[in-house]
Parts: structure tokens; sequence; C-alpha cells
């Protein structure tokens, strides 16, 4: 990855009931929480890290999570319109352990 570019990477959960939210914010480091209003319930943000990894799959597998309302979600701000850039390999680990897609938001600035 290249040392200019911060990326932020998340496990997002799309549509949590209040009931799994609360439970989330017991056994998971949340960054953010708002209601979805397009598809209800709430999206619900954890940084996606090795440890978080478990954690969430736990999550996830214990509650039976919808894997369609999940997503993997990077984002990064950058003053390039054309770069190349290796993503760390836990983004590939938590795609296959969990099955949730890869989102990925840039901003030019």
């Amino acid at each position: 990855m290249d040392a200019d570019i911060e990326l932020n990477i998340s496990f997002r959960f799309l549509a949590l009931s209040e009931e799994l939210v609360s439970e989330a914010k017991l056994s998971l480091k949340v960054s953010s929480c708002r209601p979805n209003k397009k598809l209800g319930g709430y999206v619900v943000c954890i940084p996606l890290t090795q440890s978080s990894l478990v954690s969430i799959t736990s999550f996830v597998t214990s509650h039976n999570i919808k894997i369609e309302n999940t997503d993997i979600f990077i984002s990064f701000a950058t003053e390039y319109d054309s770069r190349i850039l290796k993503l760390p390999s836990l983004i590939a680990k938590a795609s296959v352990y969990i099955g949730s897609p890869v989102t990925l938001s840039y901003t030019v600035v």
C-alpha cells in the first residue's frame, strides 16, 4: 500500500435491527451507526482488523445475518485520478471467511 494514501477499511452491516445494534455495540467495536432509509434497519460500521475479523465472523454466524446485507467498505481520498493501489490481504481474507462483497469509495481532492 502506498504510504501517502490512508485506507479506511470497515466491515458494514447494512440493515441491522435495533436489537442486533444493541448486541453489536456490546460485543464489537462499533465506530458508527445510522438509520438505513433505503433498506430499513441500521448501518453499523466496525473497523476491520485481524482481531475484529474473528468477532465479526462469529457475530454474523451466530445471528444468521444475510451476507447480502453486509459488505467490506474501503474508502480513501487521493489527489490522483489514476493510480494503482495494493490492498491489504486482510480484505481478501475477510471476503473469503465471511462471504461479503467489497465496496470501494474514493474521492479525488
